[in-house]
């Protein structure tokens, strides 16, 4: 043990003060996200929305993102990722507030919204102000003490979001409408310390000359590898989209979960990936991340297999541990997609991402809930396995190793005279 806290005291030591801000910040919002992520899908079926409502009131959001997401990376690496993440942070506070004060299914649209924006602001430039934050040999390692980290709350606050549903009567609206509340004071105290304490991450100089568009077209000119990702990013935002409005609404309404169900579906899910999120990100550190992400893929299958087929509400929480393990090489995908392209280009690149998502986003959770109503409300889980294992991790094992460019673009630096 004493010898673990020494090697984690010097990892921390390594890395910049940035990163010490970003993991408190992460552990505080984690609790105030923990809240309510497992309420939002159940909060609005409960204002009033069926599920092909639910599905369109996700893709008004990702409508939004559309527009939003270019201009955020390019105001990232034009002048400041801390003013970038400024206005994430002002959304991401606001968000909760609005879920709170909603008293039917159309009023959702503005906090939907806000919940959308915030995907594409505050944790895109929080991606690239932590990759930013961590030496190259330690990145996927980085993020996974980042999302160990952060997960810890994680274990806590679902059951706590459970436990206090429960005593306001059960599964409603107005049983669920205080953690709105609660997590609007948290993520208010802990966004207005972070900006605070974060130290300016400024442009490139040569990056900061370049125009709106051509500041993008530079991003993918000449890297076929860019466009791969594009794909393979593109179609996990459609079915991981035409899902994710769903998944607790599917647990509570066709399996049978109650509150507290729930609250520990989220919590066995947030020890998982707590678990390991380090190991994983040092294995990638070692072998890889395209090996480290395709050597644990089949655990996402067996997670949504589990989902549909399961008999009792036990085996629900089963499911979201195995989801776990999905969520816990999320630091090693992060970490190969931010090291696609150089340092400087990284708000931009996230921003071409999340715009590309977006449009997709619009249709896919409208067409998951067609598929909900009108076939089966399993038929968008188990086309999501099919895609993701026949079509896109395919793509991606093409991809080139990321961690390999690195340690040959270190060799080279070294071998330099003087």
């Amino acid at each position: 043990m004493a010898r673990a806290l020494r090697t984690f005291r010097d990892f921390m030591r390594r890395q910049r003060s940035n990163f010490h801000v970003l993991v408190v910040r992460g552990v505080c919002t984690s609790f105030s996200k923990g809240l309510t992520q497992n309420y939002t899908s159940i909060y609005i079926v409960e204002l009033g929305a069926d599920p092909i409502q639910l599905g369109g009131l996700s893709g008004v959001g990702s409508l939004v993102n559309t527009f939003v997401s270019a201009p955020i990376g390019w105001l990232a690496d034009r002048y400041s990722l801390k003013t970038a993440f400024l206005l994430g942070l002002i959304l991401e506070v606001l968000m909760p507030l609005f879920f709170a004060l909603s008293w039917s299914w159309e009023m959702l649209v503005i906090p939907v919204i806000l919940s959308s924006m915030t995907m594409v602001t505050t944790l895109t430039i929080e991606r690239v102000l932590t990759a930013d934050s961590l030496r190259d040999k330690d990145r996927a390692t980085g993020f996974g003490v980042f999302m160990t980290l952060s997960q810890i709350p994680a274990m806590i606050s679902p059951v706590i979001a459970g436990l206090i549903v429960t005593w306001l009567g059960g599964i409603s609206a107005e049983a669920i409408r205080p953690l709105f509340y609660i997590a609007f004071v948290v993520s208010l105290l802990t966004s207005a310390w972070a900006y605070l304490k974060l130290k300016e991450v400024g442009p490139s100089p040569r990056l900061s000359q370049e125009g709106f568009f051509s500041g993008f077209k530079s991003v993918l000119a000449g890297r076929w590898w860019l466009k791969r990702w594009l794909m393979v990013e593109l179609l996990g935002s459609f079915i991981f989209g035409s899902t994710m409005p769903f998944i607790m609404v599917y647990a509570a309404d066709v399996k049978g979960a109650d509150a507290i169900t729930l609250g520990v579906m989220g919590s066995a899910l947030s020890l998982v990936s707590t678990i390991f999120s380090i190991p994983f990100g040092r294995l990638a550190d070692k072998i890889g991340r395209k090996k480290t992400i395709l050597l644990l893929r089949p655990a996402l299958y067996l997670s949504y297999l589990l989902l549909v087929w399961a008999p009792r509400p036990e085996f629900l929480i089963l499911s979201f541990a195995l989801r776990g393990i999905l969520w816990s090489s999320f630091n090693v995908w992060v970490s190969m997609q931010m090291e696609l392209v150089p340092r400087g280009e990284r708000g931009r690149w996230g921003g071409t991402i999340n715009t590309f998502r977006s449009i997709v986003r619009i249709p896919a959770p409208i067409i998951g809930g067609l598929l909900w109503t009108y076939i089966n409300p399993s038929v968008p889980f188990l086309l999501l396995i099919l895609i993701d294992a026949l079509i896109r991790m395919p793509i991606l094992s093409t991809m080139p190793e990321t961690l390999t460019e690195l340690e040959k673009s270190r060799s080279t630096q070294q071998s330099k005279p003087g």
